[in-house]
């Protein structure tokens, strides 16, 4: 794993920064931020699900698409009755907050480090601010990921004692070190991050994570770190099965039985992972798992963009290519600057080519999502600085 791929997740509220800003490239305008329309499209659709997945492209990195987003969630909470919002961000921290929240020491920076940097921009700013305020009272802010972040403080500073006290006595110091090296990140040439070491990350981690089930030593959240840390490190080695879409799921499912019955949630993660189905993709996508098993109460968007710019967690502004002529991308905002796509209109163009997933593909979209944003021009945000 390199560091600079490294993310954040967890369980309530949001989170507000309040220093200087760092522009990063060209930002949204407020004459240029999402359509009414558009809002009031993907709301008048997705107002009746339970569960609604909204997708922004893989680069995680487009101001205008988290502008509609945010907008689209502020009215799935106002109008339909939506609970809960979940990031596709690290659980650790998250958890560290809740735990805060519980004693009233809960803190912004605390969440911040939670949702992790995709997410902390300008542009989100006042946003998250409102959304901080609603989680203390009706709304429960989570994350779905079994990544650790460079921003999952919480994370670095539990997970060694966790796992160290969860090993055998023979083993806790050596596996302590092995995981405080990983989520500090912290290799060298003398200890660097090779074959002998991810095997030793993964069995500390896999022990410690099947010790505490089997003896409940731990309350719940500890456990679920632990077992959520161990599908992480199981990843870590070359050839080993352990699926993120399918973490994300259980950790969904985790969420919904300690959230009311028949409780609503948003979803805010890539549209590759917000997918209906598996299609052409190599592994199934949490949209189709959670599909598979609340079928029609389901609702998911994808978003995509003909061109612009992009930056990914504060890194420079960079250009996204022009969709070629006969795209979806390309047809679809031809002549406007947004554009939503619903099934019926998704069902009609039929099988074209489109980025959404990534990279350019032919498909049926129908088949994928119940609607899809397309943005003319994506604009980069504007980064808070490093903390």
């Amino acid at each position: 794993m390199r560091r600079s791929h490294r993310r954040a997740y967890g369980p309530l509220i949001a989170c507000i920064a309040s220093v200087a800003l760092l522009p990063v490239g060209p930002v949204a305008r407020e004459q240029e931020r999402t359509p009414q329309s558009i809002v009031d499209g993907v709301v008048n659709a997705l107002c009746q699900k339970q569960i609604v997945l909204l997708g922004e492209l893989p680069t995680h990195g487009e101001a205008h698409t988290f502008d509609a987003k945010s907008k689209i969630v502020d009215r799935l909470i106002a109008q339909c009755g939506f609970t809960a919002i979940l990031f596709e961000a690290p659980i650790y921290d998250f958890i560290g907050v809740e735990r805060a929240a519980a004693t009233r020491s809960a803190t912004p920076e605390q969440l911040d480090n939670a949702i992790g940097r995709f997410w902390w921009t300008r542009e989100l700013t006042p946003w998250r601010r409102a959304l901080f305020e609603a989680a203390r009272h009706r709304v429960v802010v989570g994350g779905l990921d079994d990544q650790v972040s460079i921003t999952s403080h919480y994370a670095q500073a539990v997970l060694p004692r966790l796992i160290a006290a969860a090993s055998s006595e023979s083993t806790a110091t050596e596996c302590r070190q092995t995981v405080s090296r990983h989520v500090g990140w912290t290799y060298d040439a003398k200890n660097p991050f090779d074959e002998r070491e991810q095997l030793r990350l993964q069995q500390c981690a896999r022990n410690a994570a099947d010790a505490a089930a089997a003896t409940r030593s731990l309350d719940a959240a500890d456990r679920v770190m632990l077992e959520n840390f161990a599908r992480y490190a199981d990843r870590q080695r070359p050839g080993v099965t352990s699926d993120r879409d399918e973490s994300m799921y259980r950790n969904l499912v985790w969420y919904l039985e300690r959230l009311p019955a028949n409780s609503r949630v948003v979803i805010w993660t890539a549209t590759v992972h917000a997918a209906r189905q598996r299609g052409s993709l190599s592994e199934v996508p949490l949209g189709a798992r959670v599909v598979e098993r609340w079928g029609d109460r389901v609702g998911t968007v994808g978003f995509t963009a003909y061109s612009g710019y992009t930056s990914r967690a504060g890194r420079p502004a960079s250009p996204i290519s022009d969709a070629p002529p006969g795209s979806l991308e390309a047809t679809a905002t031809s002549e406007t600057a947004w554009a939503l796509l619903d099934s019926e209109k998704l069902r009609a163009i039929g099988r074209v080519s489109s980025r959404l997933l990534g990279k350019f593909v032919s498909d049926t979209w129908s088949d994928y999502f119940d609607a899809v944003v397309v943005i003319r021009q994506e604009v980069a945000p504007t980064f808070d600085p490093w903390k």
